[in-house]
């Protein structure tokens, strides 16, 4: 039987793959914060679901856009989560794989951390789009 926060991290990255903003935002603590690594403009932390949810569903996404979890480890108050996403900003492909850190508290996500692969690709490839812009 699956862990209950792995459950709950598979409806919220459901949700998100649905694109049901109100669903996410119900899965979202308050007080969340999320954090990026890297050099690209997505980097740093967001304070918020406002800020979290611009970020995750707003207009500058990737078009043709995959995610791929490939796997989810699950503690009493984390779940770990390697995934792939992939698609393109503007004529350049990205393909990123990363892992995802979620602290949950009380059926809700509190704080996120990303740590992806190739923060170089990302921040190269966001930096084409914006020349071109």
């Amino acid at each position: 039987m699956p862990h209950a926060n792995i459950e709950l991290v598979q409806r919220v990255y459901g949700a998100y793959m649905q694109g049901d903003r109100d669903a996410v935002r119900a899965a979202f603590d308050p007080g969340i914060r999320w954090h990026n690594s890297g050099y690209d403009p997505t980097a740093g932390t967001l304070d918020g679901p406002d800020a979290v949810l611009a970020y995750l569903m707003g207009e500058n996404h990737m078009e043709d856009y995959r995610l791929e979890v490939i796997d989810m480890l699950a503690s009493d108050d984390r779940v770990a989560v390697v995934a792939k996403t992939s698609g393109r900003i503007g004529d350049q492909a990205l393909v990123n794989q990363f892992v995802q850190l979620l602290r949950l508290r009380d059926g809700r996500v509190v704080e996120v951390w990303n740590y992806n692969w190739d923060q170089r690709g990302l921040a190269e490839a966001f930096a084409a789009v914006a020349a071109i812009a």
